[in-house]
């Protein structure tokens, strides 16, 4: 009998690295890792994605193939309607989340054998349909664990009539999902477990969490440096080489609570005269109305620049920056976000304060020895929390470092799969 893990992810097996192509990128980077000890056959299931679209990355394709390559086990396209040009109309589309979840019960039905130990993730909301094709895999031992990253009533993305049919798929699913004995709904994180149970009525017992983590090893090139503040001219940046740097990045989505930020610096701009807002805000998640709307909030404040790029070595590179003074986490819709794990990380050797959102996967990554908690909503106290942050001592800002380097290891996500796997008896 062999041990067979297969990964399902609509982002991250063949496609650049945002959202959930990070912890895609993060676990196949893991299980590389991991299986030069453990004996595990992995096949890694992807949406298409067109090699001369925008999405398509080689690299990220190539890591997949080796992997599954080395341990045996198969890549697996998915049926993709779209054409594979671009990732959000797949993911926008419920019909497409059906296309992919019915190619993919058909290839397991190739691939998978009978006497094999067979486990599959299926990452975020579009394979929560996978539940409506499971059954035409016949004969064949397959345990399944959905892990979606949120959910319609806690996540005010799309129109409200997409919204409520999105509700109602997954108050359908997580009924039929709790009643197979071979299914398990994973909640990534504490907090999202609790909105699960409070909007959708799901129990959660104590192995099925999957906290978010990071592959610490692809970040050793940053945070070996420290670097000044001239190495923003790289990316068109040029402020007074003695400003201070406020900044925050994630996607340009209502769930990253970047407006929030912008409206509680506006409060405190004339207060921090040396200090600059910087966000790395790429607008590519399909919400263009939102991403203008941070573009007119900056302009209308002074010291504020919003980047339009996923480039990673550009938030990677403002944390080790020494000018960088706060860091923001300010998500209001996240799991848990993994830029919260990024600061921390690269925090290490660096003087700059974290302010975190305590209203929702933020509280999963900090307690209040290693940042200083606001409400993004509530713009008074925002705008209160960057000031204390500004006003903090040396000491209390190195007593901050060390309290994140000593939870540290508790992200590094090599062992938080490692752990996931021997809980559920896989190694």
């Amino acid at each position: 009998m062999e041990k067979h893990l297969i990964i399902a992810s609509y982002d991250g097996i063949s496609t650049y690295y945002c959202g959930i192509g990070t912890t895609m990128q993060d676990t196949i980077a893991s299980l590389n890792e991991l299986t030069n000890s453990e004996k595990i056959k992995i096949s890694l299931a992807y949406v298409s994605a067109d090699p001369k679209g925008d999405v398509f990355n080689k690299e990220r394709y190539q890591n997949s193939l080796e992997l599954a390559k080395k341990t045996g086990g198969n890549l697996i396209p998915l049926c993709n309607g779209t054409i594979g040009l671009n990732e959000f109309d797949m993911w926008r589309s419920f019909s497409q989340w059906e296309y992919a979840c019915a190619s993919l019960a058909t290839a397991l039905s190739m691939v998978l054998k009978e006497k094999d130990d067979n486990v599959l993730m299926l990452h975020d909301t579009p394979f929560l349909l996978f539940h409506k094709f499971k059954q035409q895999i016949f004969g064949k031992k397959l345990r399944c664990f959905y892990m979606p990253r949120s959910n319609g009533l806690n996540h005010k993305f799309g129109d409200e009539e997409w919204r409520q049919k999105r509700i109602e798929l997954e108050k359908e699913t997580f009924r039929v999902i709790e009643n197979d004995f071979q299914s398990t709904v994973l909640a990534i994180g504490r907090n999202f477990a609790r909105h699960l149970t409070n909007d959708y009525d799901l129990s959660f017992n104590k192995n099925d969490y999957l906290i978010n983590g990071l592959y610490f090893g692809r970040y050793k090139r940053f945070l070996d440096k420290k670097l000044d503040i001239a190495e923003l001219n790289r990316f068109g940046i040029n402020i007074n080489p003695d400003s201070k740097i406020i900044f925050s990045w994630g996607r340009a989505s209502v769930a990253k609570g970047l407006k929030e930020l912008l409206e509680a610096w506006r409060e405190v701009v004339n207060s921090l005269p040396n200090h600059y807002m910087i966000i790395q805000a790429p607008n590519n998640s399909g919400e263009d109305d939102y991403f203008q709307l941070l573009k007119q909030i900056t302009e209308e404040t002074p010291r504020t620049v919003v980047i339009n790029d996923f480039n990673p070595e550009i938030w990677q590179t403002v944390l080790r920056i020494q000018n960088t003074d706060i860091v923001c986490i300010p998500s209001t819709m996240d799991p848990i976000p993994h830029t919260a794990i990024e600061a921390k990380l690269f925090s290490t050797d660096m003087n700059y304060v974290i302010v975190g959102s305590n209203v929702d996967g933020v509280k999963d990554i900090y307690t209040s020895d290693e940042c200083v908690w606001v409400n993004p909503y509530d713009k008074s106290n925002f705008a209160e929390g960057i000031l204390k942050a500004s006003k903090l001592t040396k000491e209390e800002k190195q007593n901050m470092k060390k309290s994140n380097a000593k939870s540290l290891s508790a992200f590094d996500y090599v062992k938080t799969i490692k752990e996931f796997l021997v809980k559920i008896k896989f190694v």
